[in-house]
C-alpha cells in the first residue's frame, strides 16, 4: 500500500465513529472530528472525541479528549500535540507512515510518560477505516488500548 501522509491527512477530515476496547478498564464508545483548527493553518487538523466510558462494574461516564494533528513535510509526517491543560502544545507522537502491516500501514512511535511508555500504533486501512493500538508499559501500567474508528456515512 502506497499512501503518503499528506493523503492520510486530508482524508482524516470529517466525522468518524470510535469504539475502543480498555482492557480490565471498560470499553468507551463515541464519536470523533477532525476539523481545520484554524483558517489559517491548513496543516493542523482539531480531534475531538466524545463519548461514553463504560466500566467493567457497569458504571457509565462520559469523556471527551482533544489533539492537534499537525502535517509535516520534511520528514513527512503527522504530529500529535496535547491539547489538555496540563500538557498544552507538547508532542504525544510523531507518525512516520510507511511500514506495511498485516492489517493496513503503519506509524509507530513511542511517548515516555513519567515512568511508563506509550508504544503508539497507527494502522491505515483506507479513507473509511483506520486503528490505533497503545500498549502501555512501566512500573504503574502495562495494558493495551486498541481503538477502531470508522467514517460517518452521510454526515
Amino acid at each position: 500500500m502506497k499512501i503518503s501522509a499528506q493523503e492520510i491527512f486530508a482524508a482524516l477530515a470529517g466525522n468518524w465513529t470510535l469504539e475502543r476496547d480498555l482492557g480490565e478498564a471498560g470499553r468507551f464508545v463515541g464519536d470523533v472530528t477532525f476539523n481545520a483548527a484554524e483558517p489559517d493553518r491548513p496543516d493542523v487538523l482539531r480531534y475531538r472525541e466524545e463519548g461514553f466510558l463504560t466500566r467493567r462494574d457497569g458504571q457509565r461516564f462520559d469523556g471527551y479528549r482533544e489533539y492537534d494533528f499537525v502535517l509535516h513535510e520534511d520528514p513527512a509526517g503527522i504530529e500529535l500535540l496535547f491539547r489538555d491543560p496540563l500538557s498544552f502544545g507538547n508532542r504525544y507522537v510523531m507518525l512516520q507512515f510507511g511500514e506495511d502491516a498485516d492489517e493496513g500501514l503503519c506509524a509507530r512511535d513511542i511517548h515516555p510518560c513519567g515512568e511508563d511508555f506509550y508504544h503508539h500504533c497507527m494502522i491505515w486501512q483506507n479513507d473509511t477505516h483506520f486503528e490505533t493500538k497503545i500498549k502501555i508499559t512501566g512500573p504503574k501500567k502495562d495494558h493495551m488500548l486498541h481503538s477502531i474508528y470508522r467514517r460517518k456515512q452521510g454526515v
